[in-house]
């Protein structure tokens, strides 16, 4: 028990010495070579031909432009598999859910956002990587920079494989990911310690900050938290006064849960249900629909401030699982305010009238404040 104690003390000096200061501006000792967590999966992509429903995960939302000979412009969106061995067929540990689009008109290459959503015995949650995949290079690097769940706030690397390319149609990418910022419930954690030792506490400490390190988080006591209200009122061709979203792109023919739509809106937020109240907030961006078997949708958006009490940004990710009751998102940065904010943003379904309106209760909580 004295040992224990001892040592967990000595990480929390280590944590003082070389832990956040969010008074000033701060360089993490971080070894690259060290993450402090690691596995790799196998994200598997079959591409909607226009009659193979039932096995396509993707779609695309958008045709080519006319820029190059590379698909310059395509705009992918896809719920594809993930597995933890090279086989298509086995059992997905993950479904990785967002898009890519190519971005290069001399040479292919494409950008990913998207949200890895872990369903299985060994975790649930959810991770969030974007980056460019420039497909040319045998390894490339994208940044996971968020997570919910068992990877709560997790940051690190997806580093990506190409394994098998077949035309258009198919593709297979290995994903090295390496946590290299990862929180951590640490009663979990040092709760496990004295079960070593054979005691039992509720002390919290983290693993030592010189390589990739788990953060002293507590997941129920963010360093700020408000509630807002997401107002958004889809175009439908008439109602140009009232209308506050409208689709850029038309469903895909995969399914019947309009899979690929894309949505850009200009959306007012408020601190109460009514959706006349006075916005203290817009939230800017886009989602787009991304399964075929359910509704489900995937959200990119900046809640912009300018009231008497914030002023400044916050930038929301993630994949929105319109089943369930209650759907965690990344905030993934900030500014004014809440500037280099991260936490996340819990949806609430509220109401929904149709494909016109509906209304969503965000819970923000922020865990990194300075």
């Amino acid at each position: 028990m004295r040992s224990l104690l001892k040592k967990s003390y000595c990480i929390l000096f280590l944590l003082l010495i070389v832990s956040q200061n969010p008074v000033s501006g701060r360089k993490k000792v971080l070894d690259p070579k060290k993450p402090c967590k690691r596995f790799v999966l196998y994200y598997h992509d079959i591409l909607f031909g226009g009659d193979d429903v039932a096995n396509a995960t993707s779609a695309a939302a958008t045709n080519a432009t006319k820029l190059g000979n590379t698909e310059f412009g395509m705009l992918v969106v896809f719920d594809d598999p993930m597995t933890k061995d090279q086989h298509l067929l086995s059992h997905p540990v993950a479904r990785a859910q967002g898009f890519y689009f190519y971005d290069m008109k001399t040479d292919y290459n494409a950008w990913f956002a998207y949200t890895l959503i872990f369903n299985s015995s060994d975790h649930k949650g959810t991770l969030n990587i974007m980056g460019a995949d420039m497909m040319m290079e045998k390894t490339r690097d994208l940044s996971v920079v968020g997570g919910t769940g068992d990877f709560f706030m997790a940051r690190g690397i997806a580093t990506f494989k190409t394994e098998t390319q077949q035309g258009t149609k198919y593709f297979r990418l290995k994903m090295d990911i390496k946590f290299l910022d990862y929180m951590t419930n640490m009663v979990a954690s040092i709760s496990r310690e004295y079960a070593r030792e054979g005691t039992s506490d509720s002390t919290i400490v983290s693993q030592n900050p010189v390589s990739g390190r788990n953060k002293v988080l507590d997941p129920k006591k963010p360093c700020k938290q408000f509630v807002l209200y997401y107002h958004d009122i889809l175009f439908s061709g008439d109602d140009v006064a009232n209308a506050t979203s409208a689709a850029a792109t038309n469903p895909t023919k995969l399914g019947n849960t309009y899979f690929g739509m894309l949505v850009v809106f200009d959306d007012p937020v408020t601190t109460d249900q009514h959706l006349l109240s006075p916005p203290v907030a817009r939230a800017q961006g886009f989602y787009f629909y991304d399964m075929k078997t359910d509704y489900n949708a995937w959200f990119a958006y900046t809640l912009i401030f300018n009231s008497t009490d914030h002023k400044g940004t916050l930038n929301i990710m993630g994949a929105d699982m319109m089943m369930e009751k209650t759907r965690d998102l990344s905030v993934v940065g900030g500014t004014g305010d809440f500037f280099m904010s991260r936490g996340i943003a819990t949806f609430t379904t509220e109401t929904q009238q149709g494909t016109k309106y509906f209304r969503l209760k965000m819970d923000i909580k922020l865990y990194e404040c300075y």
